[in-house]
């Protein structure tokens, strides 16, 4: 029974795994679309497409997780660990529908008003994705036991303070832009997306350390 269930659990990780990396490559995909060059609606439909198989992913992980919960009674650590992979497949999840929010927000810009879209902005926005993609390659890192050190997070919080800090200069460069309104405020929203997919990988960090060590670290 124990081997059933170390086996299921591995098949969740591994579908866990598939999320981490769909993000990857949906963030991947909005650095091309912010930078053109390319026809962005075909970039769209990628990210769009990742985030489909994305539900397909949570509906796996969901079935695994059930029955693991239904053969037998899990205690201390293991019932904990079952817990910490529902919050990081939601958390991840929830990713992709960041990268979509910003994909779709960014498309009406370019729709409605592609002027709104300053030099200084496409370049706070790629280094904020840029941080991201690093943070989701050192998560991967810890879920799959390749380093699952103290040092791992911090690397990762410091990650994320750089992406904090790109949000800071996005939101004083946009307040002072004279374009429409609307397209100011849906490119806020992009920012902000971005910002929540980076504190979104610092959390699932600190449960998927948590899985690894049993350490839990407040972040």
């Amino acid at each position: 029974m124990a081997k059933i269930i170390m086996d299921e659990m591995k098949r969740t990780r591994d579908s866990l795994r598939s999320l981490l990396s769909h993000t990857q490559e949906a963030c991947r995909l909005t650095i091309r679309l912010i930078n053109g060059g390319e026809e962005p609606h075909g970039l769209v439909e990628q990210i769009l497409k990742l985030e489909e198989n994305s539900d397909q992913e949570m509906v796996r992980i969901t079935e695994n997780l059930s029955e693991i919960v239904g053969k037998l009674f899990l205690a201390g650590l293991l019932k904990r660990a079952v817990v910490c992979d529902s919050v990081v497949a939601h958390e991840a999840e929830a990713m992709l529908d960041l990268c979509q929010s910003v994909a779709e927000n960014w498309m009406r810009i370019l729709e409605h008003d592609p002027q709104a879209v300053t030099h200084e902005v496409r370049i706070l926005l790629d280094s904020m994705l840029q941080n991201c993609i690093v943070m989701l390659e050192k998560a991967i890192d810890i879920l799959d036991g390749r380093d699952i050190s103290e040092h791992t997070l911090k690397f990762i919080l410091e990650l994320e303070g750089n992406v904090n800090q790109a949000n800071i200069k996005a939101h004083e460069s946009l307040l002072l832009e004279k374009f429409d309104k609307r397209s100011i405020i849906r490119m806020i929203r992009i920012v902000k997306a971005i910002e929540n997919l980076g504190d979104k990988i610092k959390s699932t960090s600190s449960y998927l350390l948590f899985i690894r060590t049993g350490e839990f670290i407040k972040v």
